[in-house]
């Protein structure tokens, strides 16, 4: 089986993360997957961008979700040379003609807390009618988001992105049990907690295993070496350089 390289926010050590350009790069890429961020605007469009606030890598302020898309799509994104941030559907657009899934990460507002419902369905009702839920892996650090996502429709995979402090504080058995209990077929958990026992006890209860924030030549080499199913990356020209060189 082949790791799967996923470009995270489109390579966010190469290019201005979640830009135009990053999504424009990697999608010459010979990746698996780019993985990108998902928020609601104020008027019910769906943009891409990490933070629920707009300070850190925008030159606007506040949260995403309390400005409409008409004033967030005058907003220059930092380090992007002048690049505006993009809506769902433009991504979706820049990777239909290639063979890259979609790895979508379904956001929370601010303070950390879910967007209320509908939001969940609308990202799984958009990328439907972009074509491309089958082309869509729906990732969430909210076990109930990846759940409830699941109930509007079955994309190619779903993940639950383990925060290390619950893997830590619940344990792993707990983690495990808990996806399975809301079949959630797949966990994503912080690359360097990843170890050959972790990895061992996920597939023993037949779950997928992934990494994420794998940005160092050491840390890339870990995830290939355990064979987990995918990883993510703001380094995807380092990790495609390592798995060519195997």
């Amino acid at each position: 089986m082949t790791t799967e390289i996923a470009s995270h926010r489109g390579g966010a050590l190469l290019w201005a993360e979640n830009s135009p350009l990053a999504f424009a790069n990697t999608a010459k890429l010979p990746v698996e997957q780019v993985e990108f961020d998902v928020h609601p605007t104020r008027d019910g469009k769906l943009v891409v961008i990490h933070d629920e606030t707009l300070d850190r890598t925008t030159d606007g302020h506040g949260p995403v979700c309390a400005h409409d898309w008409a004033d967030l799509a005058k907003l220059i994104l930092k380090g992007s040379g002048g690049q505006r941030m993009l809506l769902l559907d433009e991504v979706m657009d820049i990777f239909r003609p290639t063979k890259i899934v979609l790895r979508l990460e379904i956001k929370t507002g601010p303070n950390r807390v879910p967007y209320p419902d509908p939001h969940a369905s609308n990202v799984v009702s958009a990328v439907k009618a972009g074509g491309m839920l089958d082309r869509t892996v729906l990732t969430s650090f909210q076990l109930g988001t990846v759940a409830e996502a699941l109930r509007h429709g079955t994309p190619l995979r779903s993940v639950w992105l383990v925060a290390p402090a619950t893997q830590v504080d619940i344990g792993l058995a707990a983690v495990i049990a808990a996806a399975r209990a809301n079949g959630v077929p797949m966990l994503g958990l912080h690359g360097p907690l990843l170890d050959p026992p972790t990895v061992a006890a996920v597939r023993k209860a037949g779950l997928g295993i992934g990494g994420w924030a794998c940005n160092t030549a050491s840390l890339i080499a870990r995830m290939f070496d355990l064979g987990v199913d995918v990883f993510t990356t703001d380094r995807p020209d380092l990790a495609l350089a390592q798995r060519d060189k195997r």
